[in-house]
């Protein structure tokens, strides 16, 4: 009885759903014309947008190559060539009408170098755009330094002394080649922030933080470089690690520095910028074991001194953007600002340093 119960319960329900179909509760699927195909593909380089700087000490390394084709109607193939040599052919899309890649090249050599993409529809029509670019090595500009980032275009945020990217939390971007105080710059946003390794960063002697800014006073406070305190991440504890952060208003923003040193916290007020809203300042930081400092445009803003040394001894990463993981309380959360030429060094700078990195 159950399974005749069951036959009739389908009979029913398939009853209904052709009657629906019949009625035209159901649309069915019609062909769309889709157009005359009128334009040529448009092709976009992402990467590279500038020439490229390797380590000293590197001759050649992995190069992520990124490009973005769009159609009016539909693409028939893409090609990608290196120095005149073809790298891959593109012929099965996704989106017939579009396609965002990335090709990895490896082992990419110093010297100068030609990109290309040429892009063809169904109806032959065909662009082509290419970039040239150099690759040179960096030097660093003082013995002790032990990170530099450039954030070069196309989302580029390795650090060019140890030759490693950091992990990306969140959608930031970087600008245009010709966004930044030099080329492009990080441009943060929304829940957004980038971590490194702090290990070899620092020293005993101390560590000091260099860096271009231009302010977005939206929100109105939030977080720039945060030394986490890794078994606290949650808690009102800033005894260990380093929290650079700002606040105020939409004309006047204070950037200031909370120091961990063991058994207590150290305040450093800063200094305030008015002018300084929406233009290009350079920031510099430096902590010792007896006191931090800040600088805006090389001119010392405040001196905070403390007793004992400064404490990362539970700290792992260092955070660009944000107080995320472990100063997010009062809302010192993500910025959108920008920022360009981050340097970090395992000492403390001097007022003659600090003058040269703004050259």
């Amino acid at each position: 009885m159950k399974s005749i119960f069951k036959f009739i319960i389908v009979g029913i329900g398939l009853s209904l759903s052709l009657s629906a179909c019949k009625k035209g509760y159901i649309d069915p699927i019609s062909k769309v014309d889709p157009g005359t195909d009128a334009a040529a593909p448009t092709v976009e380089i992402i990467s590279p947008s500038s020439d490229i700087q390797y380590p000293a000490t590197t001759n050649a390394a992995n190069f992520d190559f990124k490009f973005k084709v769009q159609d009016d109607i539909e693409l028939k193939q893409i090609d990608i060539f290196l120095n005149g040599t073809l790298l891959k052919s593109y012929t099965s899309f996704v989106d017939y009408r579009g396609l965002s890649a990335t090709y990895t090249y490896s082992n990419l050599g110093i010297g100068s170098h030609t990109f290309k993409v040429v892009a063809t529809d169904l109806t032959g029509k065909s662009t082509t755009k290419s970039f040239a670019f150099n690759i040179t090595k960096y030097n660093k500009v003082l013995a002790s330094e032990m990170l530099y980032v450039p954030f070069n275009a196309g989302g580029d945020y390795k650090d060019l002394i140890n030759f490693v990217s950091p992990t990306v939390t969140g959608s930031p971007t970087t600008t245009s080649a010709s966004g930044g105080h030099n080329g492009a710059a990080y441009q943060g946003a929304t829940d957004a922030y980038l971590s490194f390794p702090v290990s070899g960063l620092y020293s005993s002697a101390g560590i000091s933080f260099s860096f271009w800014y231009k302010l977005n006073a939206t929100p109105d406070r939030s977080g720039i470089i945060t030394i986490n305190d890794n078994t606290n991440n949650s808690d009102d504890n800033r005894k260990q690690g380093l929290r650079l952060f700002r606040e105020g208003s939409g004309t006047s923003q204070t950037i200031k520095l909370n120091v961990g040193i063991g058994s207590d916290e150290s305040w450093n007020d800063g200094g305030t910028l008015t002018t300084g809203i929406g233009t290009w300042v350079h920031v510099a930081v430096t902590v010792s074991p007896t006191e931090s400092k800040i600088y805006f445009n090389g001119v010392l803003q405040r001196t905070a001194t403390y007793t004992s040394s400064f404490d990362f001894s539970t700290s792992t990463t260092m955070v660009v953007g944000s107080g995320a993981p472990s100063f997010t309380y009062w809302s010192h959360l993500s910025d959108l600002s920008l920022y360009d030429d981050l340097r970090v060094f395992n000492k403390v700078l001097t007022p003659t340093e600090i003058q040269t990195l703004m050259l």
